[in-house]
C-alpha cells in the first residue's frame, strides 16, 4: 500500500468529522442566535412572578398584566455592596409593605436560587418561590412544589427542618422525606438570605 493511499484513509474521516462539526455548530448558533431573545424575556418573567410571589401578591396569568403590575408595585433597589433587592409598594413609594430578595446556595446537584419576600421589619417570611433548581426529580425537586413552599408564610428564621408533617413552631419547616439534604439547603438558603436582609436593611 503506498504512503499516499495510507494518508489518503487516515484524512479522510478526519475531514468527514470537521465538516460535520461544522454543520452542527452552525445549527446550534443559529438556534442560539433566533432564541436568544425569546429565552431572555421568558427568564425575564419568571424571576417578576418570582417577586410578585414571594412579596404575597397574587399575581394575573397573562405575560402583559404581570409586566403591568410589576412596573406599578416593584421598585428595584441596590444596596451598598451592589446586591439587587426589590422594594414592593401599595401606594406609597417611601413605605413598601414587603422586600424581596434573590438568593443562591448549594444543593445536592447544583445551585438552587430562591427569591424570598419579607414583611417591612425583616422579621417575617411573606412568601418564597423556588427559581431555578437541579435536584433530583421526585425526591429533592420536591422543593418547588407548592406545599413546600407556601409553608414559610409567617415564619421567622432563623429556620430549621423537622420531620415531614410534624412543623409546628414559627421558626420550623417540614424537611421533604426521602430528601434532606435538598431541604437542609433551601433551610441554609432562607437563613442566608434573612442575615443578608437584615444587614442590608439595617
Amino acid at each position: 500500500m503506498s504512503d499516499k493511499s495510507t494518508l489518503k484513509k487516515r484524512v479522510g474521516p478526519v475531514v468527514v468529522m470537521l465538516l460535520i462539526t461544522f454543520v452542527f455548530i452552525s445549527i446550534t448558533t443559529s438556534l442560539y442566535t433566533f432564541t436568544r431573545e425569546k429565552v431572555l424575556l421568558n427568564e425575564s418573567l419568571v424571576l417578576k412572578k418570582a417577586v410578585l410571589l414571594s412579596s404575597g401578591m397574587e399575581f394575573p396569568e397573562d405575560p402583559q398584566e404581570i409586566e403591568k403590575l410589576y412596573s406599578e408595585k416593584v421598585i428595584e433597589a441596590k444596596s451598598d455592596d451592589g446586591s439587587i433587592y426589590y422594594r414592593v409598594i401599595d401606594t406609597d413609594p417611601s413605605h413598601p409593605v414587603s422586600y424581596v430578595f434573590i438568593q443562591r446556595g448549594s444543593g445536592l446537584w447544583g445551585t438552587i436560587t430562591i427569591a424570598i419576600g419579607y414583611d417591612p421589619a425583616i422579621d417575617r417570611i411573606m412568601g418564597f418561590e423556588v427559581i431555578d433548581q437541579n435536584e433530583t426529580p421526585g425526591l429533592g425537586g420536591r422543593i418547588t412544589e407548592a406545599w413546600f413552599m407556601e409553608q414559610f408564610r409567617g415564619k421567622r428564621a432563623p429556620l430549621k427542618t423537622v420531620p415531614e408533617g410534624t412543623q409546628a413552631g414559627e421558626n420550623e419547616i417540614d424537611a421533604i422525606t426521602g430528601a434532606t439534604t435538598s431541604s437542609n439547603a433551601i433551610r441554609d438558603i432562607v437563613n442566608a438570605a434573612t442575615e443578608k436582609a437584615k444587614a442590608i436593611m439595617k
